[in-house]
């Protein structure tokens, strides 16, 4: 209820008064007022745990913005708890829990109605082989069990061998739950904690621990611990929401409004309740124990410490009541909340009666709450309220006190609270007129059957005229150029940009033949590790270069594989000795004499889409951008600009390297612009050089 208070008082602030003025703020900045924005307003709470979400989401009932930073509560929500459960289940599926979460999760969508069939298949198991029992009929409900069996049997064979991040990344892929949440309510916030835990998976796969047991047994140590952590940040400074925080974290802050809120909630004093107290100045303080009569009491040093540690909490707890009192800057909203008004009021009253300007010490200890040390002072205002009606003035012997400060008590019934909603809609005569005349007020009351049957079917049988455009990639690679420059319309360009399947990792195709593409990718990584101050150092030596360079490329390859970097079979698929043509052809030789050699040079460069499609219609796309990304082979500088390299590796028929040259003369233009633009420096000279007959081809 005292939510819900809050959130309309807060909705009052931003709208305009009778005369359509906006409650005003002091701009620092500008040095002059302007209108008051949600970013203005923030709401302190002794705690966050257990409030700030009732807060929160009664401000977004009534489509006020709000971020509650509660520090805690990430794995409790909804979405982390569906692919945790998910993650148990790959682990391990006689988890019937985590097994039912999921089932019953909005990623497979299983009814009660056929959680209880599946429960029935096979009795006093567990549910997995229930669920397996359940998954050889023939009904719709077991074909949807089958197919839920098969896919988890997938996911524990990725398990294996997928770090416990990328198993994560594909199971939000696959399920498609990252996008579901995304159009959750909160959406955004769903998928940053979603990201959230991806990113801890991540950072877990960096340790010497692995895998996605070892991963589940992090988590399941760290929620036992109590190290939850708060949801995922996804709001600046600047952003215009209503913050929600604990007045612990406001200290050093200011804001234009405060609402202190849950000034009722009563202190914690469960520490005092132990069998044994402890302090450290009075030492500790243990129970009595008769045995003779079998009773236990406190002795007196307990109530000693108990004392002493009360004294200790309320100092504590007024300090923080004095930082939240001075948070706010221009305008302070206090709200409390309590079970019985007018025995609450009378105690209050009894406080403020006190015939001494300041509430006695020993008032003060009273206090269960902030309401407590809150309410008796403004008792004594001019400007209180609340007192006719509801406390004896001949009872009440507490002198006013004449302050300068302006207050404006109100109270508010709890059944009032509730039923407002409902009021507001009574009252809305907006709506109340548009369900009179929705009935007499409809357009197509007039137009005939098949007209309106023929607008239908001219809608959805409508199509996007510039479909095509969502196959222009947002990104492409220059290897992908000589594909690309052509009509975007025309079948072959498009298809080419589908979503290609992902290539096996090198150690499953040790057992096949290398393909072509493969080998140029290991000539690649080759001329890219070789050493190449040892090559230089044997042509100075002058004498039988040739053996000692073939040597001492294969030395070089031959270390690569001793270290991992390439298979057997991947270094024997290169023929060494064309490496040292390379090297022996007189560009190789310029190579080896310059002193700033850089190889495997990745660049990122942003180019017109006109550029590449040089058919697009004038409205569509002109002039928006494509990334462009690629990796420039070699480039070595000498005195007077820069040497740019491309290895290939294709096949070429003798008398038909021109076409190599055309082919791909649009890909060195591009890494010319991209060299240039990083480096600075003129590019002089571009080769191709051709390791299949060792040709160079100069543009």
């Amino acid at each position: 209820c005292e939510a819900r208070v809050v959130a309309k008082r807060l909705l009052e602030l931003m709208k305009p008064d009778e005369d359509g003025k906006y409650y005003g703020v002091f701009d620092k900045s500008k040095k002059k007022y302007r209108k008051i924005e949600f970013r203005d307003i923030v709401i302190l709470l002794r705690t966050t745990k257990n409030w700030a979400d009732v807060f929160a989401d009664e401000l977004a009932a009534l489509g006020i913005p709000a971020f509650a930073d509660t520090g805690s509560g990430f794995f409790k929500t909804i979405e982390v708890q569906v692919i945790l459960s998910l993650l148990q289940i790959i682990d391990n599926p006689l988890q019937d829990i985590p097994l039912l979460s999921v089932l019953r999760s909005p990623i497979y969508a299983f009814t009660t109605e056929e959680l209880s069939e599946i429960r029935m298949a096979k009795r006093k198991v567990p549910i997995y082989y229930a669920l397996l029992e359940y998954s050889k009929g023939e009904e719709e409900g077991c074909k949807k069990a089958k197919g839920f069996v098969e896919k988890l049997s997938e996911w524990r064979k990725l398990a294996y061998y997928l770090p416990s991040d990328e198993l994560i990344w594909r199971l939000y892929n696959e399920t498609g739950y990252y996008t579901f949440v995304g159009a959750m309510p909160q959406g955004e916030q769903r998928q940053a904690n979603l990201r959230v835990l991806f990113e801890r998976a991540r950072q877990f796969e960096e340790t010497s621990y692995k895998g996605l047991f070892n991963f589940i047994n992090f988590i399941d140590k760290l929620k036992s611990s109590k190290g939850d952590m708060g949801s995922a940040k996804i709001l600046s400074e600047n952003d215009n929401v209503v913050r929600i925080m604990s007045i612990h974290k406001s200290k050093g802050l200011e804001f234009p409004v405060v609402f202190l809120s849950g000034c009722g909630k009563k202190f914690n004093l469960q520490d005092m309740n132990r069998s044994i107290l402890f302090h450290q100045e009075l030492g500790f303080g243990p129970d009595m124990v008769d045995l003779d009569m079998r009773i236990s009491y406190p002795s007196a040093a307990k109530l000693a410490i108990k004392e002493k540690i009360k004294s200790e909490t309320l100092s504590e707890e007024m300090r923080i009541l004095y930082v939240a009192l001075t948070r706010a800057r221009e305008k302070l909203i206090i709200t409390g909340s309590c079970r019985d008004l007018s025995k609450a009021l009378k105690n209050w009253a009894e406080t403020a009666s006190a015939e001494t300007y300041k509430l006695p010490d020993y008032e003060m200890v009273k206090a269960n709450n902030f309401l407590d040390w809150i309410v008796p002072p403004i008792l004594r205002h001019k400007d209180s309220n609340i007192r006719e009606g509801l406390i004896d003035d001949e009872n009440f012997s507490g002198f006013l006190v004449e302050d300068s400060s302006n207050w404006d008590v109100k109270l508010w019934n709890k059944n009032d609270v509730l039923s407002s909603a409902m009021l507001d809609v009574k009252n809305d005569d907006n709506l109340i007129n548009w369900l009179n005349n929705k009935e007499s007020d409809n357009p197509v009351d007039n137009i005939s059957d098949d007209v309106l049957s023929n607008e239908v079917e001219r809608r959805l049988s409508w199509e996007y005229p510039y479909i095509w455009v969502s196959d222009i990639p947002a990104k492409i690679s220059v290897t992908e150029l000589k594909r690309y420059i052509k009509d975007p319309m025309d079948d072959d360009a498009v298809s080419y940009f589908q979503p290609a399947l992902i290539k096996k990792p090198m150690y499953l195709e040790e057992e096949k033949g290398l393909s072509n593409a493969m080998r140029g990718t290991i000539l690649h990584f080759i001329m890219q590790h070789l050493h190449l101050e040892r090559i230089a150092g044997i042509y100075k030596m002058g004498y039988d270069k040739n053996n000692l360079l073939l040597d001492e490329v294969q030395y070089q390859i031959e270390k690569m594989v001793s270290k991992e970097l390439l298979t057997r079979q991947q270094a024997e698929s290169i023929e060494a000795m064309k490496i040292v043509e390379f090297f022996n052809s007189s560009l190789g030789q310029r190579l080896l004499l310059s002193q700033n050699v850089n190889r495997e040079v990745p660049f990122n460069m942003e180019v017109s889409c006109n550029e590449l499609y040089k058919n697009l219609p004038d409205t569509v796309c002109k002039n928006e951008a494509i990334l462009l990304q690629g990796i420039i082979d070699c480039y070595f500088e000498e005195d007077d600009g820069i040497v740019l390299i491309d290895y290939k590796t294709d096949y070429v028929k003798k008398g038909r390297e021109h076409l190599i040259k055309e082919n791909y003369r649009n890909q060195i233009e591009f890494y010319t612009r991209a060299l240039e633009s990083m480096a600075n420096k003129r590019v002089k000279e571009r080769y191709i050089y051709l390791f299949y007959n060792g040709s160079l081809l100069a543009f």
